[in-house]
């Protein structure tokens, strides 16, 4: 019989993910509301920020990489890799529209590239609550 005012503690050991992983995704969706931030600076306000919104684009990839492989070569974060990987997928995709959408003057596949965005911070924000989740006691 077991006492009814004890509590079980699960062990979540082998589920936390190591603490460079939990800052690399903590860091995507700041970045990317950075991003949308700059879009309209850049349009409203000076053109000259477009520099700045493409830079920090490029940056956004190290965090998004670096969460991929950890989810690849790290067990316990393993069940994040499908996520990881639709990060992946999505920011690539986001390269590509605006780089083609550009090349071909084509409004459509410029257009996609804020849309997709949208895509990649719902993605960003399911692996911050996901990781958060499995860090709760």
């Amino acid at each position: 019989m077991t006492d009814p005012d004890v509590q079980l503690v699960r062990d979540r050991s082998a589920k936390v993910a190591p603490r460079y992983v939990v800052y690399a995704i903590a860091m995507i969706p700041p970045i990317i509301l950075a991003q949308f931030l700059l879009a309209g600076l850049a349009l409203f306000q000076s053109a000259t920020i477009w520099g700045l919104h493409g830079g920090l684009g490029f940056l956004l990839m190290i965090p998004i990489v670096t969460v991929w492989i950890a989810t690849l070569t790290t067990a316990s974060i393993r069940p994040l890799r499908w996520w990881a990987l639709v990060q992946v997928i999505l920011y690539a995709l986001q390269i590509i529209w605006i780089v083609a959408g550009q090349a071909t003057g084509s409004g459509i596949l410029q257009a996609l590239h804020p849309f997709n965005a949208g895509l990649l911070l719902t993605a960003a924000l399911v692996l911050v609550a996901k990781v958060h989740r499995s860090h709760a006691g």
